[in-house]
């Protein structure tokens, strides 16, 4: 049955056969490849010999619905309250030795659900409102790394000994900070924008009575609007990274086009051809930083874009872009990767949602993603990533208390587990115009 002829809706789950998974060992062999973050694939493939149940899998059922499996007593503190979340899909009897850990962790793991939506109703740009019916709960913890360590935990417990002696140490965390540069000064689409999303939080603050944050919300839009402070924070940020022995990741705009309307309103104002611009560049490169692309909101389906700007990048920093993330998290699980390695990038850390902080894949790792048009592993890294600023302040109307809790509590997770994942916040907000200062030194604190 083509696409065009299937319609899914939230009262209605219908399923959609995406692509065809890769075969039993393929999939098993991409799984350990992932895991190659907690020990090398040689010791990973110890897990082999565990006797984890095989579940028919035919098809994919949208939207996503999650089953709590019950973990034994001796793998407790991989758990979450005594338990982790897997899909339908991977469930036998809803008991842990009836589980197909291998399909639960591949299906997390590539979000093949999403991907089932995707081919429905397109892209969903990294806006997960837009996943009807979607069991959020899938974002809350990485559990896809909770379940790692439970299966080696498992294979220590049929050998009599430990964890460590099977598989050494665990790694320590890796919690990365990332910046993209979306503005170097305050130009009138930012004032446009900003105004517009302040005015409407501020109406939203208003239909749920909360006058408080009604009047804060549209004060903000009228100084965001009419302000004139100079948002060049840079000199502040490098100092604030380095008292707190913190190196970071700028992505930068580098498009060159001549601004069509869209573009205009879309991309960020700047230019990378004036000295001022080279020399910030260069200035973060001295620091100790490193310089990454932040490709053009029209350029996500597109390799000789992502191409052309991050040529024009590598001559203004005098050095080799191997990293990305797209402006505004503008996505496609068929496209974008694909687009980017063609474009000769090797690490991408967009895969994250616009509109809410969590784990969009269900884990804190680093790996090559499986490629179903090749039915082989992308070539390119990606890297997740699980909190910006504006989830903390444009999305969710938290006190300082509750913002700091929020920051602890997506810190902690990626520590639990010792994975890996990266966070946001963009340089222009450290101005008082915008005020989120405050939460920047939290995450800093949390983080180094």
């Amino acid at each position: 049955m083509p696409v065009h002829d299937l319609c899914i809706t939230q009262k209605r789950k219908m399923s959609y056969s995406y692509a065809a998974l890769p075969v039993r060992s393929e999939l098993i062999d991409h799984v350990m490849q992932a895991m190659t973050h907690y020990s090398e694939k040689e010791g990973i493939q110890a897990l082999n010999v565990l006797p984890i149940c095989e579940k028919s899998f035919s098809e994919c059922k949208i939207p996503l619905e999650l089953i709590s499996i019950k973990l034994p007593d001796w793998a407790r503190q991989w758990s979450v309250d005594g338990s982790v979340l897997v899909p339908r899909e991977a469930v036998g009897d809803e008991t842990w030795e009836k589980t197909d850990w291998w399909l639960a962790i591949f299906l997390m793991l590539e979000c093949w659900h999403e991907k089932v939506w995707e081919s429905l109703h397109g892209p969903i740009h990294s806006y997960s409102f837009r996943l009807k019916g979607w069991d959020a709960r899938v974002w809350d913890h990485a559990w896809v790394n909770r379940i790692i360590l439970f299966l080696q935990e498992w294979l220590a417990v049929e050998r009599a000994t430990d964890r460590v002696s099977l598989f050494g140490e665990l790694p320590k965390p890796e919690l990365l900070l990332s910046h993209d540069v979306d503005a170097l000064r305050k130009t009138v689409p930012i004032r446009l924008k900003q105004c517009a999303f302040n005015l409407f939080n501020a109406l939203r603050s208003l239909s749920k009575g909360k006058m408080r944050s009604c009047r804060e919300r549209l004060s903000n839009a009228f100084r965001m609007l009419l302000g004139n402070e100079d948002w060049w924070t840079f000199e502040k940020l490098l100092d604030i990274q380095k008292k707190a022995g913190i190196s970071a990741t700028y992505h930068f705009f580098a498009d060159d086009r001549t601004k069509t309307p869209g573009r205009w309103l879309f991309d960020p104002g700047y230019k990378l051809v004036k000295t001022k611009e080279k020399k910030l560049v260069r200035r973060i490169m001295d620091a100790g930083h490193k310089i990454g692309l932040h490709p053009s909101f029209d350029s996500w389906d597109c390799a000789k874009k992502i191409s052309r700007q991050r040529r024009n990048l590598a001559n203004a920093s005098n050095s080799t872009i191997t990293c990305c993330r797209q402006h505004w998290l503008r996505f496609s699980w068929r496209d974008t990767w694909m687009a980017q390695s063609s474009a000769g990038i090797e690490t991408d850390s967009t895969l994250m949602f616009n509109d809410r902080p969590g784990f969009r894949n269900s884990s804190a790792i680093q790996w090559h993603p499986w490629n179903t048009k090749s039915g082989s592993r992308h070539q390119i890294m990606a890297q997740t990533s699980v909190l910006m600023d504006s989830h903390l302040y444009d999305y969710q109307a938290l006190s300082a208390k509750n913002r700091e809790k929020e920051i602890s509590s997506w810190v902690d997770e990626c520590k639990k587990v010792h994975g890996r994942t990266s966070f946001l916040w963009h340089p222009h907000t450290l101005s008082s115009d915008y005020g989120w200062k405050e939460g920047f030194t939290d995450l800093l604190e949390k983080i180094s």
